[in-house]
């Protein structure tokens, strides 16, 4: 009977499944848009439902079977199919008299809220079943500090900023398998700060910054409880948050004096020029996408691009602010000398309210003081060739261009 079904009904249900997995992604389950769509995907599926007692859907990666055969590829069945397979879902099955909350709780599953087997003793009308492999990113290899890297990886990076620098294709792969390595190193207790990668040279800021501030929103997510794909998001979206300035000219990004006023036009302009090239990509995480767009919005949202005052910035963006700006701090630029731990603290807490997240600021400084105090007994110093300077001297360009 599943043939007589009308497929572009199977698509209209998954499109709105699709919508509420990417808005509870972005926000939270309890955003308004996501509350307004749990009752439609119910209706939708209840209706197909009608027809018949059961729909059933195969995953294989990036693609969903009905009927055994698979539906066409778009944005909204590879959404769904990927973020089942990283919960190694490799059926989920839908019986008739499907209920509201089971909707909320298969969206609490997808994006990593819930294990699935919460499905066996709080949905009685979804059925699911594991997929037959170690694959994903509970078997990544735990990676403790940069050191650990093997040559090969260290390759893929490379390759990797590389083709962001060359505007090509991306392949996510790889740097998601790492990502999934430093997550879960640091879930196994492994302290971030050891992870951190040194600078040293200019020419590499970009590369070690991107990875520092992927290590820093890890941590932050650990911190806060996140786990599975949307910690692992996370991590993407603080590796990818700045890809905008391969668009803006080298000159300007390493301009010790004040910048122009068309050279601010032309920085200004590299948050949507990212999140346009990211958009083009295969792969990329939505979480990526509206980060490397918002990340220099500010909490206060006076920064840029000008957005509306009702503009809900993403708690991931949140993130990776602090995380972007302390790491800027503590590292030697052309235009200033890194800062140590007490002196960024200070830094950070004149910029909650108006740049920075007051709550998760505060939640990663004490994070931070933490760790620190626990590398501080083993003989290591995150600034100890910092020289002192002053403030006029050190403080010539903003922390967040």
């Amino acid at each position: 009977m599943a043939r007589s079904f009308n497929r572009q009904a199977i698509h209209d249900s998954l499109r709105l499944i699709s919508a509420a997995l990417s808005a509870s992604s972005l926000y939270s389950i309890e955003h308004q848009q996501v509350r307004f769509l749990i009752p439609q995907i119910r209706e939708s599926l209840a209706n197909l439902l009608s027809q018949q007692g059961e729909l059933t859907f195969l995953i294989v990666k990036e693609d969903l079977l009905f009927d055994g055969k698979p539906l066409d590829r778009t944005p909204h069945t590879e959404r769904i199919a990927r973020l089942l397979y990283a919960r190694n879902i490799g059926f989920i099955r839908f019986h008739q008299g499907l209920e509201t909350r089971e909707v909320e709780l298969l969206l609490q599953v997808a994006t990593g809220l819930a294990e699935a087997a919460i499905f066996n003793s709080e949905s009685p009308h979804i059925d699911y079943g594991e997929i037959d492999t170690q694959e994903g990113l509970e078997g990544a290899r735990p990676i403790f500090c940069f050191e650990e890297l093997t040559v090969e990886e260290l390759q893929s990076i490379g390759t990797f900023y590389d083709t962001i620098g060359d505007r090509s294709n991306l392949d996510i792969r790889e740097i998601s398998s790492i990502i999934a390595g430093f997550a879960s190193a640091f879930q196994q207790e492994a302290n971030p700060l050891l992870a951190l990668v040194p600078l040293r040279e200019e020419d590499e800021y970009t590369f070690t910054h991107s990875i520092n501030v992927a290590i820093l929103n890890l941590a932050q997510g650990n911190s806060l409880g996140l786990k599975g794909q949307l910690l692992h998001d996370v991590g993407i979206a603080g590796m990818l948050h700045d890809s905008g300035k391969i668009f803006i000219d080298k000159e300007i990004l390493r301009k010790p004096g004040d910048l122009s006023e068309e050279e601010w036009r032309q920085m200004q302009q590299h948050p949507s020029r990212g999140a346009q090239y990211l958009m083009g990509q295969e792969g990329i995480p939505a979480l990526a996408i509206i980060t490397a767009f918002e990340h220099h919005m500010r909490y206060d949202k006076k920064g840029y691009p000008e957005v509306s005052t009702e503009w809900q910035v993403n708690l991931c963006t949140q993130m990776t602010m602090i995380s972007d700006t302390f790491d800027a701090l503590r590292t030697r630029r052309t235009y200033k000398e890194p800062w140590d731990f007490a002196k960024i603290s200070g830094r950070m807490l004149e910029l909650v309210s108006s740049q920075l997240n007051p709550y998760l600021t505060l939640n990663f400084l004490k994070m931070m003081s933490e760790l620190g105090e626990q590398i501080i007994e083993s003989g290591i110093s995150l600034s100890a060739d910092a020289p002192q300077r002053s403030e006029a001297e050190l403080a010539c360009r903003h922390v967040c261009e």
